[in-house]
């Protein structure tokens, strides 16, 4: 999986969108947009596959997210990588009703340390 700085476009299935920003390194996620933070794994397989499990807590009233006023849940995602980024979907665990699509793109490289 490409280490990286990557803008995200989240597509509900109830056509409700959103976008922040992601940080990629190894297999950790790292990110947030203007009421959320997220943090999760994501496993590169076989054929170009990704798996991932993301967890997205709210800690502003700026607005809801994708799928309404809820305070904290966990996507369950599969993707593909795809030219300069990802695209992966899936859904909330627990709750299959409320799904998601989510589009990568990867703007810049991390710094490295000295």
């Amino acid at each position: 999986m490409q280490s990286g700085i990557y803008a995200a476009v989240f597509k509900s299935n109830n056509n409700t969108f959103g976008s922040g920003v992601a940080v990629f390194f190894n297999h950790a996620i790292h990110g947030g947009d203007a009421a959320y933070y997220y943090r999760g794994k994501c496993i590169l397989g076989e054929n170009q596959k990704i798996t991932g499990n993301i967890d997205v807590v709210k800690y502003s009233n700026v607005s809801n997210s994708v799928f309404g006023p809820l305070n904290s849940f966990r996507l369950l995602l599969n993707g593909v990588v795809k030219d300069n980024g990802f695209e992966l979907s899936g859904q909330v665990e627990g709750k299959p009703q409320l799904m998601i699509t989510i589009t990568l793109q990867k703007m810049e490289e991390l710094i490295e340390q000295d």
